[in-house]
């Protein structure tokens, strides 16, 4: 199944919100040994949900970040940090905090302590283009050497935010070049995560299209300037990276399937968002593009999906509505980690 055995886990990132969660929760056996997900926790509501329902959700090693879109950790959240991973050393939990390096002196020694007892510490490092600046570059000297000194393992994800459109090879050497250089630090593995699923789908009338992936082009084009790198891939999945904190819950007015493909994402879109709404964009999906569609067994998605596309299958039964969202991430992890990574 692995395409890149040797190279470390996938990282989709994914939000605390119920209808991932519950993608979380029914991933297939066969497929958790590939991933590591990178559960964004956003509100305090979130973080009590965390303390109860994470290792009933994800008993796996998970990374945890507390920070907001921009990475910036405020007093609060780092109260709720330390919070958080104090339950994760009295439970056993194998979550790796993630921390901006710029915030890696500042949390003190509580952190530290609490931090050598879990398996490690994820330093993301948000660029904003395809180069990496020369502070960046002594901000994520400065934490590897912070962590090293307190007996800590550490990784380093470097987040690009929204992956870029197009690119020239001559681009992707030298951002190989610079990756190059902060895999010199010392980081036991490194990702490259972006994500290029759109902000808004307004530009998608009711019916179909589709929008590349470029954050797996991407990967792909840099992974095979330095192979011997092995970075690892990483995502944002079916949400874009720019969903901001304003609005924790995106709604709309017309439901979408959202389905994973080799180089883009397939949308149909509904004209409203009732229950024959979904039924009518997943019949579609299973039968007009058969070729596309993996069956049943897939995935826990792709399960849901020819449910609500089979006529024999209880209409009481159909789960609908917001389970768009748990059906799209849980088919797009498991396309990534089965026909990709």
């Amino acid at each position: 199944m692995a395409k890149f055995p040797n190279h470390p886990r996938y990282i989709p990132v994914i939000k605390w919100q119920s209808w991932e969660q519950r993608a979380l929760e029914k991933i297939d056996a066969a497929v958790v040994a590939r991933m590591q997900p990178c559960i964004e926790v956003r509100t305090s509501k979130q973080h009590l949900s965390m303390l109860s329902k994470l290792k009933t959700v994800w008993s796996q090693d998970v990374l945890v970040d507390y920070a907001n879109p921009s990475g910036l950790l405020t007093l609060t959240r780092q109260n709720e940090l330390l919070d958080f991973l104090q339950h994760a050393v009295q439970h056993k939990i194998p979550a790796s905090p993630v921390l901006g390096p710029a915030h890696v002196a500042a949390m003190g020694p509580k952190f530290l302590t609490l931090a050598a007892t879990l398996p490690s510490v994820a330093i993301r490092l948000r660029v904003g283009s395809l180069a990496v600046p020369h502070d960046k570059l002594i901000l994520a000297q400065s934490a590897f050497a912070t962590l090293k000194a307190a007996g800590i393992s550490s990784t380093l994800i470097v987040d690009l935010g929204v992956s870029p459109k197009d690119w020239t090879a001559a681009q992707v050497v030298s951002f190989g070049q610079d990756l190059r250089t902060l895999a010199a630090i010392g980081y036991q593995t490194m990702h490259l995560i972006s994500g290029a699923y759109p902000a808004s789908l307004a530009s998608v009338k009711t019916g179909s299209a589709n929008f590349k992936r470029s954050d797996w082009a991407f990967w792909n084009d840099v992974n095979a300037i330095v192979p011997d790198l092995t970075i690892g891939f990483g995502d944002y999945g079916t949400l874009s990276p720019e969903w901001t904190e304003e609005t924790l819950e995106l709604r709309s007015n017309r439901i979408a399937i959202r389905y994973t493909r080799d180089s883009n994402w397939l949308i149909l879109r509904a004209d409203g968002k009732t229950t024959s709404d979904s039924i009518a964009i997943s019949e579609i999906l299973v039968n007009n593009y058969s070729s596309d569609f993996k069956g049943a067994t897939y995935s826990f998605g792709d399960l849901i999906l020819s449910e609500r596309a089979d006529p024999n299958f209880p209409i009481k039964k159909k789960r609908c509505g917001h389970y768009h969202i748990t059906e799209s991430w849980s088919h797009h992890i498991a396309y990534v980690i089965k026909e990709q990574y």
